[in-house]
């Protein structure tokens, strides 16, 4: 399955991943939502659109905040299963779990003692 596949059947009309990130086509990405170490398949039913920050951030909670990182993937499972890009009740969702990551993590330092929250994880676009 590529990314290509994948936007034939959830057309992106909002021009937004499915984390509010704004589609950039050569730097969009399939993430794994039940990962392939777990079992988890390179096909339609567990895959979600991500653009490779997105996928970067999403990866970077897992390891600090695998709650939210569950959480998350719920709703890119749910969004999966209706094979329609998110709708705005998703999106909101995924906003505010997002936004709490941030907030709880503002001053999250990583072994080099920079702050892991990035300007460029911030650059979602959404109407909230």
């Amino acid at each position: 399955m590529k990314v290509q596949d994948m936007l034939k059947i959830y057309v992106p009309y909002s021009g937004l991943d499915w984390m509010n990130y704004e589609i950039i086509p050569d730097k969009l990405t399939i993430h794994h939502i039940i990962k392939k170490c777990n079992g988890g398949k390179r096909t339609i039913n567990n895959l979600a659109i991500l653009m490779e920050v997105s996928h970067q951030y999403l990866h970077l909670i897992e390891h600090v905040d695998i709650d939210t990182y569950n959480t998350i993937n719920k709703v890119l499972k749910e969004i999966n299963t209706q094979k329609h890009e998110p709708y705005d009740y998703q999106r909101q969702n995924i906003e505010e779990l997002l936004q709490n990551f941030e907030y709880e993590n503002r001053w999250t330092k990583d072994r080099e003692g920079k702050l892991i929250i990035k300007a460029k994880y911030k650059k979602r676009k959404i109407n909230n």
